[in-house]
């Protein structure tokens, strides 16, 4: 099956909730496969842009107070907002993967037999207090290394990654960990196996941003490449090969249909403005799907940044950040080349939804 850019743009957009809204902001966390938050405002903004509704106060107390959704470290340790009912998954499709956090532990412990201890010792103090800060932990007279307080993530990273935790929000300034018990005492704790778990990860991949190939599932999992073949060839009888562009590539035999129909005019195409570390721009290790190489290193910057992006016709057109303050949001945007009176009307739309995504006035707009 012969398929053009400009098909897989449109279907990757469409699964991404960015043509048709997805019902919930849980169920946008679970089609995504995880929204990733090293900076919250960022996947607050991720999924309100594919949802209806959605403002950051309801968006912290669907994760703080309603719990319908949970942040934890998740693929390529990185940490992630999930649909709360799938921290199982989640948890068992990163079972057996040692962290750094854990094998430095075990380095200071002596033993891998000491440290799985240790983590047990503090998941059972956490058990017994609910909620947990680092300045809780130093206080416990429990024997820990420094390097297991560190704000990176320390033993409480250890904690998540054995589904003991998941964090809790803040306390002033200090980040705090609830006990899964404690945070969501109904939840049916099944973790799936790690090969099962990740297969089933492996078929949600595809049917959110394929067409992909192996080198972007290992990309976007953060696995190993003998890993990622394993989990694509159990899927063998699901799985199709079609060819983008003259390059092979793979996806959902299921999907096959959507990706053959044909794009809207470009008129219906919708502009965008995603935050940053949007989910569509982490799917592919290729990036020349979505943004021009001249433009790259204004996208993707040093140290993993990626900036928020104008989104226009399934690729980007510029970037652009924000500044809040109690009196309004700023927005400055740094558009590649002019935008269309069609485009900029709808950036100054966006602009404003997001002002109001943040319940304040748009105080300024201005494309450098």
């Amino acid at each position: 099956m012969k398929l053009s850019e400009t098909q897989i743009s449109w279907f990757r957009l469409r699964r991404s909730g960015l043509v048709k809204p997805f019902a919930s902001p849980d169920a946008a966390a679970s089609a995504l496969v995880g929204v990733q938050a090293q900076i919250l405002p960022a996947a607050a903004l991720a999924i309100w842009n594919r949802t209806r509704g959605l403002s950051y106060p309801k968006f912290d107390s669907l994760l703080y107070e309603k719990r319908s959704l949970v942040k934890l470290w998740g693929q390529r340790g990185t940490l992630h907002i999930y649909s709360r009912d799938e921290w199982p998954l989640i948890c068992g499709a990163l079972a057996g993967q040692r962290i750094w956090w854990e094998r430095q532990g075990e380095q200071n412990s002596g033993s891998r037999e000491a440290y799985t201890a240790t983590v047990a010792r503090v998941a059972e103090l956490l058990r017994q207090r609910g909620t947990m800060g680092r300045s809780d932990l130093r206080a416990s007279g429990l024997d820990l290394d420094d390097t297991d307080f560190s704000s990176w993530g320390g033993i409480f990273a250890a904690l998540v990654q054995r589904g003991y935790a998941c964090h809790a929000g803040q306390d002033g300034n200090e980040g705090q960990f609830a006990h899964r018990e404690y945070w969501l005492p109904d939840l049916e704790w099944n973790p799936p196996a790690h090969d099962a778990a990740n297969i089933e990860l492996t078929r949600r991949y595809l049917h959110a941003y394929g067409p992909a190939t192996r080198q972007d599932l290992q990309y976007w999992r953060g696995a190993k490449a003998a890993d990622a073949c394993r989990w694509l060839a159990a899927l063998k009888n699901e799985i199709a090969e079609v060819s983008v562009g003259g390059k092979p590539m793979l996806a959902l035999q299921s999907d096959l249909d959507a990706l053959g129909e044909k794009p809207p005019a470009r008129s219906e195409w919708p502009v965008r403005l995603l935050y940053r570390f949007d989910p569509l721009l982490l799917g592919l290790k290729d990036k020349a799907w979505i943004v021009d190489t001249p433009h790259y290193k204004r996208v993707f910057r040093i140290a993993g940044h990626i900036e928020g992006t104008l989104l226009e016709r399934g690729r980007v057109a510029g970037t652009w950040r924000y500044d809040r303050k109690d009196s309004g949001l700023a927005m400055s945007l740094f558009s590649f080349s002019p935008l269309s009176a069609r485009v900029r009307a709808a950036v100054e739309e966006n602009a404003k939804r997001v002002a109001q995504f943040f319940e304040l006035p748009l105080t300024d707009l201005r494309d450098t």
